[in-house]
C-alpha cells in the first residue's frame, strides 16, 4: 500500500543529463535589474538637441540666421585665429578619460587638417548630419572649440560628397535635354529640404520658392516666360559652394573644384544660389 502523505513536498532537483555530442543549452541568466546606461555622446547630444530645439523655437529665420552666424564665427575666422593656440590647448573640464582623449584628437585632427594632411579621421566620425550640426552650433555645450569645429568639417565633407555625386547625372540631363536640368535642380531643392534647420536658415528666406519657379522654367521647353531673376548657368551652379580663400583685404577666389575648397571657410552648404544676383555663399568667410 502507498501511504498518503499530507502537505507538499519539494520538487526534486534533476540534474542536466549531457549526451555525447549534443552541446548543453546555456543556464538562462537573470536580467539586470538596471537597463544598459547610454554612452556619454548619446546623452551629451541629447542635451545638445535640447537646447538645439529651445532655440530654434525661439527665433524666427532671420534672427536664427544671425546666431548661426555668430556662433561660426567662434570656430572659425579672424577670432579663431587670433586665438588658435588657447584652442589647441583646451580640455573640457572633466576627469573622465574618454572625453579627455576624444579632445586631444579633435585637436589633433584639426591641426593636422588645416595643414591639409588629411590622413587623420575626424574623431566624430560616423555622426549623421543632424548630430554634427547639434555640436558644432552647441556653445553651451560640453565641447571644445576644436571638437565643434571638427563637427562642422564633417558637415563640410558630407555637403562636398553630396555635390560630387550631381556632376555625372546633371552633364548627361543637360546634354539630353537642350541644356534644361530640372531634374537637377529638383535634386538640389531635395536636398535643402533635408538640412537642420539652422543650416537652412543661411540661404534667403524665398530660396524654395525660388527653385521651384526654376524647376518649373527648366520642365517646359516651350517656355516663354520672361526669367525675373538671374539662373546661372550650369557651370556656376555645379562650382556651387564658393570658396573663398583667405586674404588680406577680404574675400577673392572662387573654385569650381569641391575638393579644393579652404577648411577655414565656414561655407554656407547649398548647392544652388537661385538669388536675383551672384550672391556670396556665406557672409563671413573666415
Amino acid at each position: 500500500m502507498i501511504n498518503r502523505i499530507s502537505g507538499s513536498l519539494p520538487a526534486p532537483t534533476v540534474a542536466p543529463v549531457k549526451l555525447k555530442g549534443v552541446p548543453t543549452a546555456p543556464v538562462p541568466q537573470q536580467a539586470p535589474s538596471s537597463s544598459p546606461t547610454l554612452s556619454t555622446l548619446s546623452r551629451q547630444l541629447a542635451d545638445s538637441a535640447l537646447r538645439a530645439d529651445a532655440r530654434d523655437s525661439t527665433l524666427d529665420r532671420p534672427q536664427l540666421r544671425v546666431e548661426a552666424d555668430r556662433l561660426l564665427s567662434q570656430i572659425f575666422g579672424h577670432h579663431y585665429q587670433v586665438n588658435k593656440e588657447l584652442h589647441n590647448s583646451e580640455v573640457p573640464d572633466t576627469n573622465d578619460p574618454e572625453l579627455l582623449e576624444r579632445a586631444r584628437q579633435a585637436t589633433l585632427y584639426i591641426i593636422r587638417t588645416d595643414k591639409r594632411d588629411h590622413r587623420l579621421e575626424n574623431p566624430f566620425a560616423g555622426l549623421s548630419r543632424e548630430q554634427l550640426n547639434l555640436i558644432a552650433y552647441d556653445e553651451k555645450g560640453p565641447y571644445t572649440i576644436n571638437e565643434r569645429r571638427a563637427a562642422y568639417y564633417g558637415v563640410s565633407d558630407m555637403e562636398t560628397r553630396w555635390n560630387r555625386t550631381l556632376w555625372g547625372p546633371a552633364e548627361l540631363e543637360s546634354a539630353a535635354n537642350d541644356g534644361r536640368t530640372p531634374g537637377f535642380y529638383t535634386a538640389v531643392l531635395n536636398h535643402y529640404k533635408t538640412l537642420p534647420t539652422i543650416e537652412q536658415s543661411r540661404y534667403p528666406e524665398d530660396y524654395e520658392q525660388r527653385t521651384l519657379a526654376i524647376i518649373k522654367e527648366e520642365s517646359n521647353p516651350d517656355s516663354t516666360q520672361k526669367k525675373k531673376f538671374r539662373i546661372l548657368t550650369l557651370f556656376e551652379i555645379l562650382a556651387k559652394i564658393k570658396h573663398f580663400k583667405e586674404k588680406p583685404g577680404g574675400l577673392s577666389g572662387v573654385t569650381a573644384n569641391p575638393a579644393d575648397q579652404p577648411k577655414e571657410s565656414p561655407v554656407k552648404t547649398s548647392a544652388v544660389n537661385v538669388s536675383a544676383s551672384t550672391t556670396s555663399a556665406t557672409k563671413d568667410a573666415s
